[in-house]
């Protein structure tokens, strides 16, 4: 069955799932991506080493293939790919979060629970987790030059700019998100409990509920 494969960087590979194949991004150029569904790109992955197989990673998107990005993108890695740009921001309502188009990938998160992770034990109404503040921020930026059949899944601050973004080329899609690498997500008791498993998931095109192994 094909899996997604996730790229690293430059650290040793460590998996999350027994079904999910790490690759160091050097060696990207050596690696054969035919037998995979979905390419995850960690924030920590050197983004020049990356942009020198733009033309791969266009192509297996084109085939088909579904790529998530994370991080801020500054060189073109993949055809299309918006840019970052750096937000001014005064108080927490500034780059607070908000869905503005579903996603499958997205399907059932709340964009609270991933923006105010607290540190604080416990379950917690809004309210208090106003009052408590946010520990470890989902994006402090936004993304401009989208292409033109782009769609904005999660939008940040006031203006909802755009900080999720997925976006059709060729048969396949890129998803690109302007933060933390989107695995570190996963508090228990909120609704991005097990969210890095159901990523992982719709990058290899496993259905819901479907044998990942």
């Amino acid at each position: 069955m094909s899996k997604a494969v996730a790229l690293i960087g430059n650290a040793p590979a460590r998996p999350l799932f027994d079904d999910v194949t790490a690759v160091d991004v050097y060696d990207l150029p050596q690696t054969d991506l035919a037998g995979f569904s979905g390419v995850y790109v960690s924030q920590f992955v050197d983004q020049r080493a990356l942009a020198t197989q733009h033309d791969q990673l266009s192509e297996f998107v084109r085939a088909g293939g579904r790529m998530l990005f994370c991080g801020h993108p500054v060189l073109d890695v993949v055809e299309s790919i918006p840019k970052y740009r750096k937000m001014s921001f005064r108080n927490v309502a500034d780059i607070e979060l908000s869905t503005v188009n579903p996603h499958p990938m997205w399907e059932g998160v709340d964009s609270k629970d991933a923006f105010y992770r607290t540190g604080v034990p416990g379950q917690h109404s809004f309210e208090q987790l106003r009052k408590i503040g946010v520990a470890g921020f989902y994006s402090r930026a936004y993304l401009v030059d989208l292409p033109d059949q782009a769609t904005t899944i999660t939008g940040i601050g006031p203006y909802q700019l755009p900080v999720d973004v997925s976006y059709s080329l060729g048969s396949g899609e890129v998803i690109v998100h302007n933060g933390l690498d989107l695995v570190i997500f996963n508090e228990p008791g909120t609704t991005i409990a097990g969210w890095p498993r159901r990523i992982f998931d719709y990058l290899a095109g496993v259905e819901p509920g479907g044998n990942h192994g």
